[in-house]
């Protein structure tokens, strides 16, 4: 994938700053709303079109969803998440990415903890908390074990694998 923004794009540069990352994340939160029933092919070309970068829209429609998912598993009683993710390399080998080196990632999970804590607003109502994580591929499946009569009290989260970028894309 490349990446067509101009080279001094706050939202591509390694660095991005908590403020651009949280209002990444706000913008996906809306796009995301609006479009409850689009595809992710979809919320990607959405946010493209409000000037977001292939990289940076795919990384927003990934990570929305999960960090959103974390608080509401942390309820359910799963005890731990671990502390990457997968992409994979030009060779289809996994890389390891660590969830702090990804600043939306971090800046959507902080929303959501601090949403769950000290509860819903406008900007971010319950119902459309619950839509966006349940888009998640860590809600799915909770949600299949919990309607299978499972628990899922003590376990532990694995790692989202990120098949729609590359370990490249994400680490640059």
């Amino acid at each position: 994938m490349t990446d067509t923004c101009p080279p001094d794009c706050a939202h591509c540069s390694p660095d991005v700053d908590h403020e651009t990352a949280h209002q990444a994340v706000l913008d996906a939160l809306s796009v995301i709303a609006a479009h409850p029933e689009a595809d992710e092919d979809r919320i990607v070309e959405l946010l493209q079109e409000r000037g977001y970068s292939p990289i940076v829209a795919e990384k927003l429609n990934a990570f929305v969803p999960a960090a959103l998912s974390w608080p509401m598993l942390k309820r359910l009683g799963v005890e731990s998440f671990v502390g990457h993710f997968i992409a994979y390399d030009d060779n289809d080998e996994e890389v390891r990415i660590p969830v702090s080196s990804q600043h939306y990632f971090t800046a959507a999970l902080t929303l959501a903890y601090w949403t769950v804590e000290q509860g819903f607003t406008d900007e971010l109502p319950r119902s459309t908390y619950q839509m966006i994580a349940g888009r998640s591929a860590e809600m799915d499946a909770v949600d299949r074990i919990l309607t299978q009569g499972g628990t899922v009290e003590g376990a532990t989260v694995g790692p989202l694998q990120l098949l729609r970028i590359s370990a490249s894309d994400m680490l640059a």
